[in-house]
């Protein structure tokens, strides 16, 4: 029988540790870059805050206001996020999206924080305009999207 070396076996124990279990910092920076490419596709459709990347003919924000402000701000903060979260969901591997879902309030805070921070170096007078809707409906996207997406990876 062949005896694999010490070395070579510790070596790819270490490469499907990290597999399985990959580098937060890392993953956390791909998320943020695939969430800038995809916020300017959303507030291309869906402007918030004042802000729009893009000028299309297309505004989902007018359709959520027909239910009124407070549930126009949720479903705009819940379109903003699950969109990047989906197409992360897409993305990246199938580990690193578990990875994602075990770390939730990482994930969500990390997502949720660094868009109110653009957010508010593009308008200013943000915190007049910054609804806790808008929080909860962002809080939500991230969540149920990365429960959906794993489980549909799941049987995938």
């Amino acid at each position: 029988m062949n005896n694999i070396p010490s070395t070579l076996s510790e070596k790819i124990k270490a490469t499907i540790h990290e597999e399985i279990h990959p580098k937060m910092s890392y993953l956390i920076a791909k998320l943020f870059a695939i969430h800038i490419a995809t916020a300017v596709i959303t507030l291309s459709v869906c402007p918030q805050f004042g802000i729009r990347a893009f000028k299309f003919s297309f505004n989902l924000m007018h359709s959520f206001m027909i239910f009124g402000l407070p549930v126009c701000n949720f479903l705009c903060g819940l379109f903003f996020t699950a969109t990047s979260m989906a197409i992360a969901s897409v993305m990246l591997k199938r580990d690193e999206v578990r990875a994602l879902k075990y770390k939730k309030s990482l994930t969500s805070a990390s997502l949720i924080l660094s868009s109110v921070g653009f957010f508010s170096i593009m308008n200013p007078t943000l915190f007049l305009e910054f609804s806790l809707m808008w929080l909860l409906g962002a809080i939500f996207g991230v969540v149920v999207t990365l429960e959906t997406t794993n489980r549909f990876l799941l049987r995938a």
